[in-house]
């Protein structure tokens, strides 16, 4: 590792100093690693009070922390396998103020202050490297070297004593406060570095790079053809005759797949196999919010509630630096003791892709989760996940949790939202994962293997469906997304123009993830053609429909009123088209509402049945949404991301 970062000065000794420090955290200093760590060499002398504590402890409670949580953080220690400081900090039974204040002083160091943050900027790839290790050398404005160390993590104290011994200014900070400080040094860096995302894997799949720059007037021109297109299916009969053969093709097709798909059984669910405490790996959390202080309150109780050792999981709530309404809420209802609150440096997109990219150069854990700021996970989905990796194929990068909303007594659009979820999630998603299809992933509780993760390139910043987007980047690169049947609940939106928002976004990401895979089809052999096939219904199929149904109904209805709907046909091949067209249109409705209501009797919802017969104006509404779509990409704002409100629902189911 580089010191000083790219570009950045050197100093005597800096490279034997980082070589001690490697030494250290890689166990070849003779400082025994694990279980054996509590009991080294440069342990304290037990007292009465404090028998054979580990040198961080000793140094706590010779600085007068009281031996009762120290001795409970050990016990902690032994029964989940991490770290004792890790386990006392996380207890809340301290201050973290007050951990870090005893550190300092008996380490002879200093705390870290909002003076450090001031110096020569330090470049993206340190910035992760000091994030995920804990400890990162800076210069100060003087030209000063300070080592700057978090409380956590393996070996801290050991780390501050090897620096002090070669005549090293040492800073201990809390590891919030160190995340602070290290992102305030990167800066510049760290936003244009999180802007990246697959860019760094492959230029060609990212919207940045991988569409082509397209003249305005050059787009307007195509969209006004396809409105004039759209009008001509009213005015001639060809036309419309035209536009009613391709979509009764594309709908046909589409049918048959999610008939295929819903036929399909969903694996047995396995019983759920409570690992002992001390195998788990670390698991990272990754929490976007923007604007969200309605909902911090909830998400806080739902990430405390989440059925893993606090000590293993990585929680970073990934925050913008200008949005001070939540960070004002987050200090209201301040996350637990070592969860880390991310303050993003400024830059463009503000996506939340490049918010999850950033926390992604900071993941300490094996596994990584992402919830979005509304969500209700079931406690123990961290759990299942690791349990989905475990016991599946070895090319398994990714498993998606099902999603339910919860807010069903907020009316019409709420409902539909649910059967909507419940026909996805409860019966595509998981149909899709036992064959092996590639998964349009949903935008929350996905579990990713990290190395995968970062192996395929992250999120793509540009793309306002990155979450689609990367299901299908996971099946280019020849990995499996799978699914568990742990649930996350969630909040529709309970409006019209919010929800017109929302699924505007949605709508414009499928268009331009398909373009964007579909301009670059190099590797895209790899996937199969049965892959391929469903790849292309998943994503593309979605918003091809969704722009042909309103077009569809309205020419039916048209047809309708000039009396020509229900004319006879004046030969048989007419008579045969009419009937392929009404064929198709009854067994794709026949077939959206199996699936619908299979979903709604897996999730129990049985009660809004009823429902299911208003799902056409429903479908109308997705499909203004898609024009709305196509609309903004012709305008260039490929990338411009419509923010949903969360919180805005007094009537959401609570959750144990």
């Amino acid at each position: 590792m580089n010191a000083c970062g790219r570009g950045a000065r050197t100093f005597p000794g800096a490279e034997s100093m980082m070589a001690a420090i490697d030494a250290v955290l890689n166990g070849e200093a003779g400082i025994a690693p694990a279980r054996s760590a509590f009991y080294d060499r440069r342990s304290i002398a037990p007292s009465p009070a404090t028998p054979w504590l580990p040198f961080d402890l000793a140094l706590l409670a010779q600085n007068g922390v009281p031996p009762g949580p120290l001795l409970a953080a050990m016990r902690r220690a032994e029964l989940t396998g991490c770290e004792p400081l890790d386990a006392l900090i996380a207890s809340g039974a301290i201050a973290e103020d007050s951990i870090i204040e005893a550190l300092a002083h008996g380490l002879g160091a200093r705390v870290a202050d909002g003076s450090d943050h001031d110096g020569p900027p330090i470049d993206a790839e340190m910035c992760g490297q000091a994030l995920r290790s804990g400890h990162v050398l800076l210069f100060d404005t003087a030209g000063r070297l300070t080592l700057h160390v978090a409380a956590r993590g393996r070996h801290m104290a050991q780390l501050a004593l090897d620096a002090r011994g070669r005549r090293m200014t040492i800073a201990v900070s809390s590891p919030r406060a160190f995340a602070d400080l290290v992102i305030a040094r990167a800066g510049h860096a760290l936003a244009a570095h999180a802007s990246e995302g697959p860019s760094l894997v492959d230029p060609s799949l990212s919207v940045r790079d991988g569409l082509p720059a397209v003249d305005a007037r050059l787009r307007f021109v195509v969209a006004g053809l396809t409105f004039a297109a759209f009008a001509a299916t009213f005015a001639l009969d060809i036309a419309g005759g035209m536009v009613l053969g391709m979509t009764s093709l594309l709908f046909a097709t589409l049918n048959l797949f999610r008939l295929y798909v819903a036929c399909t059984p969903p694996s047995p669910e396995r019983p759920m196999r409570r690992d002992d405490d001390r195998t788990l790996p670390v698991y990272t959390v990754l929490v976007p919010l923007a604007r969200e202080a309605a909902v911090v309150p909830g998400l806080m109780a739902a990430l405390e509630r989440l059925d893993y050792p606090p000590e293993k999981l990585d929680i970073k709530i990934l925050v913008e630096a200008g949005d001070a309404e939540t960070l004002f809420a987050l200090e209201r209802r301040p996350p637990r003791a070592g969860v880390e609150v991310l303050m993003l440096p400024p830059g463009g997109p503000r996506t939340k892709p490049r918010a999850l990219n950033a926390g992604l150069i900071a993941a300490r854990g094996r596994y990584l989760a992402v919830f979005d700021a509304e969500d209700q996970p079931e406690p123990g989905q961290l759990r299942e996940a690791i349990q989905a990796f475990a016991t599946g194929p070895t090319d398994l990068a990714c498993v998606q949790a099902r999603l339910a909303i919860d807010n069903i007594g907020d009316g019409w659009l709420a409902r539909q939202f649910a059967i909507e979820y419940a026909a996805l999630f409860d019966v595509v998603v998981p149909a899709l994962a036992r064959l092996g299809l590639p998964i349009a992933l949903g935008g929350t509780s996905n579990h990713f293997d990290v190395k995968v993760l970062r192996k395929v390139g992250g999120w793509d910043a540009g793309n306002v469906t990155e979450d689609a987007d990367l299901g299908l980047r996971l099946a280019r690169f020849g990995y499996r997304t799978g699914a568990i049947a742990s649930t996350t609940f969630e909040e529709s939106t309970t409006r019209l123009k919010p929800w017109i928002r929302q699924r505007t976004r949605w709508m414009k990401g499928f268009m331009v993830t398909t373009l964007v895979h579909a301009l670059n089809p190099r590797g895209l052999g790899r996937l199969g053609a049965l892959n391929l096939a469903a790849a292309g219904a998943l994503v593309g199929g979605v918003a091809l429909t969704a722009l042909a149904y309103p077009a569809v109904l309205a020419l039916f209805v048209w047809r309708a009123i000039d009396g020509s709907l229900l004319a006879p046909a004046e030969s048989l091949a007419g008579m045969t088209f009419a009937g392929l067209c009404g064929a198709s249109l009854v067994i794709g409705y026949s077939t959206a509402l199996a699936c619908a209501w299979m979903g709604l009797e897996r999730r129990g919802l049985g009660r809004l049945t009823g429902d299911l017969a208003l799902m056409p104006a429903y479908w109308l509404l997705v499909g203004i949404a898609a024009w709305r779509a196509l609309w903004q990409i012709a305008k260039g704002e490929t990338s411009q991301w419509e923010k949903t409100a969360h919180g805005v629902s007094r009537r959401r189911t609570p959750h144990p």
